[in-house]
């Protein structure tokens, strides 16, 4: 079909209408695996084994939960029963795992979850994710970093806050600022931790597995000690009660702690430096699970059995723990080793956000200065420079616990799209196919996810009555309170009933559909749909409890990044800048591939003056000549080339 001439402006550019149509295309287009591939960039070194994924998921992980989180959700949420909150949350975070490890074995480049939603949903998904990805990954560094600043001063005796600046607030010092809100805590040495790790970071990667590795093993010699030496001072009645705000606060303290688990997302991100993909990624994301999720038990179990949880410091539980059980001796070397595990997941999360910048710039979604590789180094420089700069600023200025309640919900819902993307990725027909081709495996998958929040939903409503119930029932006679609250928890418990069987009709639904993209080889994961389900059912129940204002934060920021997608995408389109065909290599040249599935050429705009024959998909000329490669029928019984050739101009 030849193209028609699309309105164009005084200037010779596409109209605004003309733009955002081209857009609204190119948003639900899928991101080809083999293009992807063949977007990877030689300049990054694959230096990395199965040892180094394996130290960096451990390290990634294991700083930002333990010793930076149990303090708050055992404090405010959980309490002893924090020690289930981490098992929900790792269970979550495995088969999630396992979601993360077939998608990134089949395409092991950088961009992690960006790349995974883009493969299954389309590129304005994939942007929401990358987005959602970017902001996790900066606040879970910024995090752990201010974490680190507190573990230090404990190291030297000193309380929490002191190597903080506090300004503001009236003078009246910390005691002011805890009670008023009033004050900014300035943290400069979080700062230039942030300063310090980016710079080794832009050096080399094989350099940072180098060190990553030497600060794990330190930090795990000292996780084993805290478990054996605290076990020793553990006193069964501070399990009593055991989970003082019920379900509800199980649930709440595993969504806050849930943002600890991002370091095997990292490793995932990283796969484009991996010597050998197929055997490194499975090793690396599931075995750092594994591990952290026994440590993570282990270790909240004793914090919680030798001080009562409402004593639990949040800003350095162990080592005042220790100091408050008469081990002050203890309490450097529970520092020392909170100080090596923080800084190691600090380097993890520095270390993916870049990559992720990176690959949304490959792909026309950034400005392609982020898309630039050092030529030597082999690493992404501008983008570890302003990942740099912007979680720097965020540790020095921001507060570790609105830190972690922002980022918890972006991690919670770039893991339900992984899973729900492997169900809509799996039954989804190969190849450059259409909406419509698609409608049956996102209908099932739309449903699915409706069905899981409706039943998180309706869970958080019957907790949340109960505890109204239960703190009201002194103003009416017990009667009529047994009697209401008997059929009110009847009434929720058939309501979850109905909604928890359209959990299970939705995910029973996808085997009526054919299977495509079954990985023949590397890493499948097994049990499909049911696990990929429920890691949808899990994540949601999670993002469900951490309520209004999260879900607010949450809507807020998707919203603005929605209109920076629209924005940048039609402004791109309308100037020339951004089209199908273009993306960008590690120099920041265009490049005549794009990792997106192509449109037919009545799908694009062109201005009057720039009209594109029938072979436009498939003709194109750099500064090393013409070339002309595979594309799909242009007519009914006409096929276009099928071989990829190149002679010079």
């Amino acid at each position: 079909m030849r193209p028609q001439a699309s309105s164009t402006d005084a200037g010779g550019h596409v109209s605004l209408r003309d733009a955002f149509r081209a857009l609204a295309k190119r948003a639900v287009r899928l991101k080809s695996a083999d293009a992807a591939l063949a977007g990877s960039d030689a300049s990054m070194k694959k230096c990395l084994t199965a040892s180094d994924l394996l130290l960096l998921g451990v390290g990634g992980v294991i700083g930002g939960g333990v010793f930076v989180l149990t303090g708050a959700a055992a404090h405010d949420h959980a309490g002893p029963a924090v020690v289930l909150s981490y098992i929900l949350a790792s269970l979550t975070s495995m088969i999630t795992g396992l979601c993360y490890t077939e998608f990134a074995v089949e395409t092991p480049v950088a961009g992690s979850a960006y790349n995974f939603v883009s493969m299954a949903f389309g590129e304005f998904a994939g942007y929401l994710c990358g987005c959602n990805l970017a902001l996790e990954l900066t606040i879970a560094a910024a995090a752990v970093a201010r974490g680190w600043t507190s573990y230090v001063a404990t190291l030297f005796h000193l309380a929490p806050d002191a190597l903080r600046v506090t300004i503001g607030g009236g003078g009246g010092g910390d005691e002011m600022d805890e009670h008023t809100g009033m004050g900014i805590k300035l943290d400069f040495p979080a700062a230039l931790l942030v300063a310090s790790v980016t710079g080794l970071l832009a050096h080399g990667m094989k350099e940072t597995a180098k060190f990553n590795a030497v600060v794990t093993v330190v930090s795990l010699a000292v996780i084993g000690f805290v478990i054996v030496a605290g076990s020793t001072k553990i006193e069964k009645d501070n399990w009593t009660p055991f989970a003082p705000n019920g379900v509800g606060g199980v649930l709440t303290g595993a969504s806050v702690v849930f943002f600890s688990f991002v370091g095997f997302d990292t490793v995932a991100t990283c796969a484009e430096e991996v010597k050998d993909p197929g055997k490194a990624l499975p090793v690396g994301i599931m075995g750092s699970l594994g591990i952290v999720a026994v440590l993570y038990a282990l270790m909240s179990a004793v914090i919680t059995g030798m001080v009562p949880s409402t004593d639990i410091d949040v800003d350095a539980p162990f080592a005042i723990a220790f100091r408050q059980r008469d081990m002050r001796w203890a309490e450097s070397i529970i520092s020392f080793g909170a100080v090596a595990a923080i800084t190691t997941a600090l380097v993890s999360s520095l270390m993916g956000q870049p990559r992720v910048y990176m690959v949304m710039a490959r792909d026309g979604l950034l400005p392609k200065w982020f898309a630039t590789v050092h030529p030597t180094r082999g690493t992404p420089v501008n983008a570890s420079l302003f990942t740099g700069v912007t979680t720097g600023v965020l540790s020095l200025l921001v507060d570790i616990e609105i830190l972690a309640q922002l980022v918890s919900i972006g991690t919670l819902a770039i893991f339900a799209s992984v899973c729900a993307g492997l169900l809509a990725r799996r039954h989804t027909p190969e190849g450059d196919v259409s909406v419509h081709d698609r409608t049956p495996a996102l209908l099932r998958c739309f449903g699915l996810v409706v069905a899981c929040v409706l039943f998180a939903a309706t869970n958080v409503v019957s907790s949340s009555r109960g505890t109204t119930e239960s703190s009201s029932g002194s103003a009416t006679s017990s009667t009529t309170t047994s009697t209401s609250s008997t059929a009110s928890t009847t009434a929720s418990y058939v309501v979850s009933g109905l909604f928890f069987g359209a959990i299970a009709a939705a995910t029973v639904s996808f085997n009526s559909l054919p299977r495509y993209n079954t990985p023949k080889k590397g890493f499948c994961t097994p049990f499909v749909p049911y696990l990929p389900a429920a890691g949808v059912l899990a994540t949601t129940q999670l993002i469900a409890s951490l309520g209004p204002l999260a879900w607010l934060r949450f809507v807020v920021y998707t919203v603005l990044c929605a209109v920076a997608y629209v924005w940048y995408g039609a402004a791109g389109i309308r100037s020339g800048r951004h089209d199908d065909t273009t993306s960008y290599d590690s120099r920041g040249r265009d490049t005549p591939h794009h990792p997106f599935q192509r449109l037919g050429d009545e799908d694009e705009p062109a201005s009057s003056s720039n009209r594109r024959s029938p072979f436009a998909t498939t003709l194109y000329g750099d500064e090393n000549g013409l070339h002309l490669e595979n594309t799909r029928d242009v007519t009914d019984g006409e096929v276009e080339l099928v071989t990829r050739t190149s002679r010079a101009i």
